[in-house]
């Protein structure tokens, strides 16, 4: 209760890239991670529940409050969620840099002293932000197996293939193979990781961000 920031650190369930979850009005911090993507929460997309949502909504809350009074305030209170690496392995590089940018944010807050911490230039890390709805998942159709699937971290365009399935049947038929197509320009942010699915199965993700 007594603490100023949270930092709370997981890995992606599935194949990811590495990146933030913030809170609104706090993105000016987020680059300070030094990576490369980050999603922000806005008010209306969290309830509190989760570990880094419920510290920080009291104080969010509070704010608010204050600027309805005519003070405009904001406390030195931040929480954030670091997704690095995939799930179920451990991926050198995703923790080399969770850690650069855990102390380069730690040493701009001033609780570490480090050499070469902090980054006096961290607008060269270009952190792309987007917010946490703007994101269009995709769901096998049909039960099958996934091929040709796109790699994680591509950029796509509206009608690009993501993925096909070859699905197959119980009539004693040729198996169908189906083109799974982009419905919305963006990232591939986000894939299962296995290449079976049942229909309704989660098989990825793209998301569009702001800049």
């Amino acid at each position: 209760m007594d603490a100023n920031y949270v930092i709370d650190i997981h890995s992606s369930t599935n194949q990811g890239l590495d990146f933030l979850y913030g809170f609104y009005s706090r993105e000016e911090s987020a680059k300070d991670f030094l990576l490369d993507y980050g999603i922000v929460m806005h008010e209306d997309e969290y309830d509190g529940d989760a570990f880094d949502e419920a510290f920080i909504k009291p104080w969010q809350g509070l704010e608010k409050a204050l600027a309805k009074l005519g003070r405009t305030l904001q406390f030195d209170m931040e929480s954030w969620t670091l997704e690095l690496g995939s799930g179920m392995q451990m991926n050198p590089e995703s923790v080399k840099r969770g850690v650069y940018g855990i102390k380069n944010y730690l040493s701009k807050k001033g609780m570490l002293e480090l050499p070469d911490f902090p980054i006096t230039d961290p607008d060269s890390y270009q952190m792309k932000l987007a917010s946490k709805d703007n994101i269009e998942r995709y769901y096998a159709p049909a039960g099958g197996m996934i091929q040709s699937r796109v790699e994680l971290g591509s950029f796509v365009k509206v009608g690009d293939r993501l993925y096909q399935l070859l699905s197959f049947n119980k009539e004693g038929n040729l198996p169908n193979v189906i083109d799974i197509k982009a419905e919305t320009d963006g990232l591939v942010f986000d894939v299962s990781t296995n290449y079976s699915a049942n229909q309704g199965e989660y098989v990825l993700s793209v998301r569009q961000f702001d800049n």
